[in-house]
């Protein structure tokens, strides 16, 4: 197995483990519908209240996508219209590709093996996001983490 192959498999099992463990999220004034999520297996005699039904406060945001990095964590870089920077650490949305795997030859410590995907770059998406308590990066103390839950192209 070669060392970027290693290096992948190890950063999405530590990104699918965080993103099954951490539902929890910082509640937030937003004037969109919360999105619950209900556990109908939880036990009567729970200590400790359930994360899946922990709500979610879903936010809206229309921005250029500027670049995708992934170093001590996944970093999707975003502008708005009045320029500011937004920087999520996260993505659940599998029907947009913003990073793309390198070829071996052009992988190093510094990109991970991992690229932007140039033909979004620049492009704009109408994004829905939540504030996440997960990890800040592998092996980091926990923090709230922008995570982009739905992204849409503007034609």
């Amino acid at each position: 197995m070669t060392t970027k192959l290693k290096i992948t498999l190890t950063i999405l099992s530590f990104v699918a483990l965080v993103a099954c463990k951490n539902n929890a999220t910082k509640p937030e004034a937003t004037t969109n519908a919360p999105v619950v999520a209900a556990d109908t297996t939880k036990p009567a005699m729970s200590a400790e209240p359930d994360k899946a039904s922990v709500k979610e406060n879903v936010m809206t945001l229309n921005a250029m996508f500027v670049e995708f990095t992934l170093g001590d964590a996944e970093h999707y870089t975003f502008k708005d219209k009045a320029g500011k920077t937004w920087n999520f650490g996260g993505c659940t949305d599998e029907s947009v590709k913003f990073g793309e795997e390198l070829p071996e030859s052009k992988a190093n410590s510094s990109n991970q093996g991992w690229t932007s995907n140039k033909k979004l770059q620049k492009k704009w998406f109408d994004l829905k996001y939540v504030v996440r308590k997960q990890p800040l990066y592998i092996d980091g103390p926990e923090g709230d983490v922008l995570v982009i839950t739905e992204a849409k192209m503007v034609q």
